[in-house]
């Protein structure tokens, strides 16, 4: 295993040393070292290991065509475990041509591995396979993509939509593939439609292609997501964000179920003085009745830093504040609250947990950065739960 990535190392270093003198190609390694502490039941130590290779080749003076390049050894022994655990990925590969730039707009084409978001962050956030346009007109711009989440490193594995994506991911091999789904997304932007205000349109699905390739599938889950957004600034120090989506789907286990559910996000950003951002968000996404289900995000997130749970069933209200008090020192606080959005079968009442984060980022050279951070979990009706680490990323 760690000859394979010493292999790895040396064929990535010898492939850059050897077109660097050809183009002006720019290159490195970064090495992330993260110890840390959690008590659920009991504390617990953890470490997280990454080392990556990285590399951008431009093929022009211009720069209108460029390979960027990604590639990670990762090791780490998670709480309660006593070895460590290794794999390998591909984190980036992404091939970006900057096909027009003049006075009528512009034309950005994006091919291979690269990450993807969707507008409001909480369906779609993670890396894929695909390609991207992205097209600047006028009256707006507009963003097509296309991708495929089959290729990814099931140890990565953040697409867990089924019974069948969770036992993907459960493998100890260095790379094994994960979730079989092709995704699509496309944007409408325009900018400044009145007062300021951006107003945007998203569509988006995926379609789980185990309904063609794996007959014993336990379960199919196909989904279609609409989302409109509004953003602004109701003056030079207050932002606003308001969203809104419907999902709708099938999913296809025992019988056939039809899914249907909303997510709304509203967030406001205040920049009081300088340095210093203020923030609060409101996410609701909606219980289970006769005709809503949970909400089903393509990419799985936790909703907190120790919160078990994800995007799904969920109302969150959060309130924060960041200081940046120089170039080298960044701090961070926030509390959040979750409830459920309405009652749950063996739980009483709406209130689920209250969690505090508080974080502190140290540049002490333009390579190295130092983060400490701790969060505490109040649980109702359980008992306290923490979380303590400090994470070092050193350039080369």
């Amino acid at each position: 295993m760690m000859r394979i990535h010493r292999i790895t190392v040396v064929f990535t270093a010898i492939l850059f040393c050897a077109v660097s003198p050809l183009v002006a190609a720019d290159y490195g390694l970064e090495l992330m070292n993260n110890v840390g502490v959690t008590k659920m039941d009991d504390a617990e130590l953890f470490t997280e290991h990454k080392a990556t290779l990285w590399g951008t080749i431009p093929f022009d003076n211009g720069n209108t065509r460029s390979l960027a390049v990604e590639g990670s050894f990762y090791a780490s022994r998670p709480a309660g475990i006593d070895e460590f655990e290794y794999y390998l990925d591909i984190d980036l590969l992404r091939f970006s041509v900057t096909a027009r730039d003049d006075e009528t707009g512009m034309m950005l084409f994006d091919v291979g591995r690269f990450p993807v978001s969707d507008i409001t962050g909480k369906i779609l956030n993670q890396g894929m396979d695909g390609f991207n346009l992205e097209l600047v007109q006028g009256f707006g711009n507009l963003a097509f993509f296309a991708g495929y989440t089959g290729l990814l490193n099931a140890r990565q594995e953040e697409t867990l939509m089924t019974v069948d994506d969770s036992i993907d991911a459960a493998t100890d091999d260095i790379y094994a593939l994960g979730a079989q789904r092709v995704v699509g997304k496309a944007v409408l932007h325009i900018p400044e439609l009145f007062a300021g205000t951006d107003l945007l349109f998203q569509a988006m699905g995926q379609y789980d292609l185990r309904d063609q390739l794996d007959p014993d599938a336990a379960e199919i889950m196909h989904t279609v997501y609409g989302t409109v957004m509004l953003t602004g600034a109701v003056n030079p120090a207050l932002f606003y964000t308001v969203s809104g989506t419907f999902q709708t789907g099938i999913l296809d286990s025992d019988d056939t179920y039809s899914l249907h559910s909303i997510l709304a996000v509203g967030r406001l950003d205040y920049y009081p003085v300088p340095a210093t951002q203020v923030y609060t968000e409101i996410l609701y996404t909606s219980g289970e009745d006769s005709f809503f289900s949970h909400f089903q995000p393509i990419t799985s997130q936790d909703a907190g830093t120790l919160y078990a749970g994800g995007y799904s069933n969920i109302i969150r209200g959060t309130a924060g504040v960041s200081y940046n008090s120089m170039d080298m020192l960044n701090l961070d606080g926030s509390i959040a609250v979750f409830l459920y959005p309405q009652e749950v079968d063996g739980f009483d009442g709406l209130y689920t947990a209250t969690e505090i984060n508080v974080g502190a980022t140290f540049r002490a050279t333009s390579d190295l950065r130092m983060r400490g951070s701790g969060a505490l979990l109040f649980p109702k009706d359980e008992d306290m739960t923490y979380q303590a680490e400090l994470k070092v990323i050193f350039n080369l």
